[in-house]
């Protein structure tokens, strides 16, 4: 009881008026399945034993409880310390059979996991060691998972964010050893593993020399620049969504946009980028520096953004669904052609969404979901094109219109 006692301390939750400013933006409560107001009211031991009001089951940890909190409670910290003290077989179960959780649970021994690089192509360059890496992620995990059935390649994320480095004149390190970050395991309550894969990626990045991490998942670079330093606090790279790199190569004049055609698009804040890490603009810089691309904004954006429904594939439910329903409305509702969004899961949870739409028969307009780095690497000018050469990629417009 003293160590949940500490955890409401540490967390501010003690802090809590019960004022109900959560309850007004916690984007479960209409649902009735979560309320951060009910749960800040209960005695923690309830809320770890009894899980009254399913809060530790539902809660997206998304954090917009805490954008208005007058006590500044960290809500989505004290969710994740009581998610740390239930027993792994009184957890709920995960998405997907827990699949993603079991492949990263796979990689956290002390032997390195070899992971084929092989999807990267003889036209891409990249390096063994060097300063500036790509953190890749579970993207090539989520191509042989979710490719076919939802008709998305979310490797071709990570070829491009190569491909927009090689522009640049860098060659990304990108290691076969690489595991997975672990995000979900830490925000499921499985710390031990995390924070072994967390001590596993650090060793591997930085025997390379590696300074500058670069990531194409809001939810990795959150757990790389937040996360890992209290794993590891001896080694600091510099972490960055990839957004942060190209608006700031953009205005320094290093990477330059060509005339692609015209598109309307709105953006989709994913939660760790946006509100976790405050990573607002520079996607926006970026997107509204395309020619011939108009950039609309959704009624609700920035750290007022709406989750897409599911956070580290902890649970996916028909709350999920109700809640990617109406975000993909309102992203159709500004006049927008495409959703961008800067987090693979982002992109498959709202694709996803839309492909059980049809499969109900639904018929009602759909909007393309586009990456952030596919979007910004089909607008960039290579020096090929510069020079007058022929490109040997297809070439895309902003918003996907070929």
């Amino acid at each position: 009881m003293e160590a949940l006692m500490a955890l409401r301390q540490s967390t501010g939750m003690s802090r809590c008026l019960d004022c109900g400013k959560c309850t007004t933006l916690c984007p479960l409560v209409e649902t009735g399945v979560v309320s951060a107001r009910r749960i800040a009211a209960h005695d923690a031991e309830d809320e770890e034993i009894r899980d009254r009001g399913a809060g530790l089951r539902h809660c997206l940890t998304c954090g917009a409880c805490e954008t208005r909190c007058p006590q500044g409670v960290r809500f989505t910290e004290f969710v994740r310390g009581l998610r740390d003290r239930i027993a792994p077989g009184a957890r709920g179960p995960c998405p997907h059979a827990g699949v993603f959780q079991s492949i990263a649970r796979s990689m956290a021994g002390p032997a390195a996991p070899g992971r084929s690089n092989a999807w990267i192509g003889s036209d891409l360059q990249i390096a063994e060691e060097g300063e500036v890496a790509l953190f890749v992620g579970c993207l090539p995990f989520f191509e042989i998972y979710f490719g076919d059935d939802l008709g998305i390649r979310p490797l071709e994320i990570a070829r491009a964010a190569i491909r927009i480095l090689n522009r640049d004149g860098i060659k990304p390190v990108v290691l076969d050893q690489e595991r997975c970050c672990g995000h979900d395991l830490l925000w499921g309550g499985d710390r031990p593993t995390f924070e072994a894969l967390a001590r596993a990626n650090s060793d591997a990045f930085s025997s390379r020399g590696v300074k500058r991490i670069l990531t194409t998942c809001a939810e990795c670079c959150r757990t790389w620049r937040l996360d890992y330093p209290e794993v590891v606090p001896g080694y600091r790279p510099k972490v960055e969504h990839l957004a942060e790199f190209v608006a700031e190569r953009l205005e320094a004049g290093a990477l330059k946009f060509r005339s692609n055609g015209s598109a309307t698009l709105t953006y989709q804040d994913p939660c760790r980028l946006g509100r976790h890490l405050g990573v607002i603009d520079a996607p926006r810089r970026v997107l509204s520096a395309l020619p011939g691309a108009r950039l609309v904004e959704m009624d609700r954006t920035g750290r007022d953004a709406v989750c897409c429904g599911t956070s580290g594939f902890i649970h996916c439910d028909a709350a999920s669904r109700c809640l990617q329903g109406a975000r993909l409305r309102e992203a159709a509702a500004t006049g927008a052609g495409t959703i961008v969004t800067a987090c693979p899961k982002c992109l498959i949870h709202f694709e996803c969404a839309q492909a059980e739409d049809r499969r109900r028969g639904n018929r009602e307009k759909t909007i393309e979901v586009r990456d952030f780095a596919i979007v910004a690497d089909s607008g960039l000018e290579t020096r090929d094109r510069a020079a007058g050469g022929g490109a040997a990629r297809e070439e895309s417009k902003p918003g996907g219109q070929r």
